[in-house]
């Protein structure tokens, strides 16, 4: 066997490892019947990356064939996938700064703690910054920026500002209850916080 060919052996022996590790995250954030594989085909002239061209390839629901990643995952699916990915890769990934938007559409309940839980794995190792409306994902946050619009003059503008445990407590039951603000949804608000936050910390000592 030539060494290209020994590359290739190499590479798809290592490439069905890599996509059991990200099926198994992805059935962690929900995706109960997932298949996850990288399909490999031959290039017609060897390159810098070898001859392999690799892809993606999913099916998140039984019966259905596998289909490349983009044209058969949503945008909130494709943020949980992206997770379980970085998930895997964060201890060899050498991104700094990790985005996550839309993450939270179409969850709620243990998948939203579980997806905050597993954001809070990755912030361990990178700077994590997610824009998010589930109060679960929410209170696993390190840190809190209150994003608000307001206009002024007839102009419109955006407000960033950071909040301490207060006012994330706030914001947090603000999620539950709505703009009026119960004092069983601040109480509430202040376990969650408290609770999951207790939680992590339990799981990295």
């Amino acid at each position: 066997m030539c060494i290209r060919d020994r590359a290739s052996a190499i590479r798809k022996k290592y490439a069905k490892e890599l996509a059991e590790k990200i099926r198994e995250q992805l059935v962690d954030l929900n995706f109960l019947d997932v298949r996850f594989e990288m399909k490999f085909e031959q290039k017609e002239t060897f390159g810098a990356d070898g001859f392999d061209e690799v892809e993606f390839v999913i099916a998140t629901n039984p019966g259905e064939p596998l289909k490349p990643l983009g044209s058969v995952a949503s945008g909130g699916e494709l943020s949980r996938i992206m997770l379980a990915l970085k998930t895997v890769l964060a201890k060899n990934d050498e991104i700094e700064t990790l985005i996550f938007d839309e993450i939270d559409t179409g969850i709620s309940g243990r998948t939203a703690q579980k997806v905050s839980e597993k954001m809070a794995q990755i912030g361990q190792r990178h700077q994590v910054i997610c824009i998010t409306h589930l109060p679960q994902i929410a209170a696993m946050g390190d840190h809190h920026l209150r994003i608000s619009k307001s206009v002024r003059d007839g102009r419109s503008f955006t407000d960033v500002s950071p909040m301490d445990r207060a006012h994330r407590v706030d914001e947090i039951a603000r999620l539950l209850s709505g703009e009026e603000i119960s004092d069983a949804a601040r109480k509430n608000a202040a376990v969650s916080y408290t609770h999951l936050r207790a939680h992590e910390t339990r799981r990295h000592l």
